[in-house]
């Protein structure tokens, strides 16, 4: 029987290309090689976390999808956007952009944003402007966590 695969996700300030972006994932969860693979939905399942990815004109570039089965990681103790989010800024040495838990009170108006050192703030998204399939941040508004 097939594991259930849990929904995370993120975004990351440059472009990252998939070969880096799966290698830092891979480390991340403290998986073997070839555990994190691209998503093909035509293709085959095997890997312990499949990776989506979107690349976005312009703000947090690279938006990340990852469905993981969390039976099979390890190196993180809950699997959690904003944990994967964490470990992965630093080894891409870039801002990452999480969403709040569910349950956080202002989950519809802000970001958790990570830097690669591995501070944690919470931030306003600023607007888009004319390109709406952006998503960028008001740094004016960034409070630490």
């Amino acid at each position: 029987m097939p594991s259930e695969r849990q929904v995370l996700g993120f975004l990351v300030r440059g472009a990252v290309s998939d070969e880096r972006l799966i290698d830092s994932i891979t480390r991340a969860l403290g998986l073997p090689p070839g555990e994190a693979a691209r998503f093909d939905a035509d293709g085959p399942a095997e890997a312990t976390v499949l990776v989506e990815t979107t690349l976005r004109p312009s703000g947090f570039r690279t938006d990340v999808t990852l469905y993981a089965d969390a039976s099979r990681t390890r190196g993180v103790s809950v699997l959690t956007s904003l944990e994967v989010a964490t470990r992965v800024a630093a080894l891409l040495r870039e801002e990452v952009l999480s969403s709040p838990p569910a349950d956080d009170p202002a989950v519809a108006a802000t970001w958790l944003l990570v830097t690669p050192d591995g501070q944690r703030f919470r931030a306003s998204e600023a607007s888009p402007g004319a390109d709406e399939d952006s998503v960028d941040i008001d740094r004016a508004s960034l409070r630490p966590l």
